[in-house]
C-alpha cells in the first residue's frame, strides 16, 4: 500500500518536470533565433541624432511576427558633425520596408551616447 501511494504522485511530477523542460527548451530555442538584442523599436531613448547610409544588406532567413529579420550594415553619421563609423543592426522588416532598404539608401537613425555601435534605424518617416 505505502509503494502505490509513492508511485501515485511520481508520474505527474515526471509529466510535469518534462513538459516545464520543453516549455524552456522551446523559448530559450526561440530567444536565439531572434535578436533581442538592444536595437529595436524606442530601445535608446535621449540618443544622438543621425543618418544611416545602407552599405549592404541581408536576410537572416528568420521569420518573427510574418516580418522577416534582416542583418544590414550601416555607414552612420551623427548630426553633431563628428566623424562617420560603421555599424550593424539585426532588424524585423515588413516586406514593404524591406524593399526600400537598399545599398545607398539612408535613413534617419539615432546612437547610443555610451556605446555608439548602438543603433536604432527609423526605417519609414
Amino acid at each position: 500500500m505505502r509503494r502505490r501511494r509513492y508511485l501515485s504522485w511520481l508520474l505527474p511530477a515526471c509529466i510535469l518536470a518534462v513538459t516545464v523542460g520543453v516549455v524552456g527548451g522551446i523559448a530559450w530555442l526561440a530567444s536565439r533565433l531572434v535578436d533581442t538584442g538592444p536595437q529595436g523599436e524606442g530601445q535608446i531613448t535621449g540618443g544622438r541624432p543621425c543618418v544611416a547610409t545602407v552599405r549592404s544588406v541581408s536576410d537572416t532567413n528568420v521569420r518573427f511576427d510574418n516580418d522577416s529579420i534582416y542583418h544590414v550594415d550601416l555607414r552612420v553619421q551623427p548630426d553633431d558633425g563628428s566623424a562617420a563609423y560603421d555599424a550593424s543592426v539585426r532588424d524585423a522588416l515588413t516586406a514593404p520596408v524591406a524593399g526600400l532598404v537598399k545599398a545607398g539608401a539612408t535613413f534617419r537613425c539615432v546612437s547610443d551616447h555610451d556605446d555608439h555601435t548602438r543603433v536604432e534605424v527609423f526605417w519609414t518617416g
